[in-house]
């Protein structure tokens, strides 16, 4: 049975999930603790996501969903699919966290979508929604920095638009007329932001856009 440690709220797990999911594959999910990585006690590796596959561990999300794919999936690879794989994790990525947590209240907001409801004892739920929203904040500043990001919503929306034009080209998937693993790493690492405005926003601004998504996500989600 594969095993998948993971935060809820963590794109690039979701990522894995989404695969997981389109393939119909069976897994178990543990959610790690982010005080102390509580979970990842068998591993050197203190990132999430990782992939147990019996006695292997598989971290990394892009080595995580090779290994998925390879394995278990078996869906062909076209000649770009590198490409846009390296442009989620590059680039689309990137603009999550500044939209997310913009600042205290924003990030406090979307807090109480991220933590679910039994996840901690009421009084630590507390302390790591107020901690997480005044870190989360200098965090995402530091890597909107980092990545060159000064426009964080204009820049993010520019490149929903570069998804339909250049990745969909016209196709209901990019995979075609069945989606692939392509499909679900961008599902994936926007669905992780799915309640906190941002699949909204991207959907209000691009109708072929929305139409995807909304394609991807009885197969990708999980949700019946």
């Amino acid at each position: 049975m594969l095993t998948l440690y993971q935060f809820n709220s963590c794109p690039f797990c979701w990522k894995v999930r989404s695969l997981l999911n389109y393939a119909k594959q069976p897994y178990e999910i543990v959610e790690v603790s982010p005080m102390g990585m509580k979970g990842l006690e068998f591993t050197d590796h203190k990132k999430v996501p990782v992939l147990t596959d019996g006695d292997k561990v598989i971290v990394e999300s892009a080595t995580i969903i090779d290994y998925v794919n390879e394995n278990y999936v078996h869906a062909e690879k076209s000649a770009n699919s590198k490409e846009w794989t390296d442009w989620v994790d590059d680039s689309l990525v990137h603009y999550l966290p500044a939209l997310i947590h913009p600042g205290f209240l924003t990030s406090w907001k979307n807090f109480g979508h991220i933590m679910e409801a039994d996840q901690y004892p009421w009084y630590k739920a507390i302390i790591v929604r107020l901690g997480g929203s005044i870190v989360m904040p200098k965090v995402a500043k530091k890597l909107k920095n980092k990545h060159h990001i000064i426009d964080e919503k204009a820049e993010f929306l520019a490149a929903i638009d570069h998804w339909v034009d250049q990745g969909l080209s016209g196709k209901p998937f990019f995979g075609g007329e069945q989606a692939d693993f392509v499909d679900c790493s961008v599902f994936g690492v926007l669905h992780a932001g799915d309640q906190l405005g941002v699949v909204a926003m991207a959907k209000n601004h691009n109708p072929t856009f929305s139409q995807w998504y909304d394609n991807c996500s009885p197969i990708m989600s999980g949700q019946k």
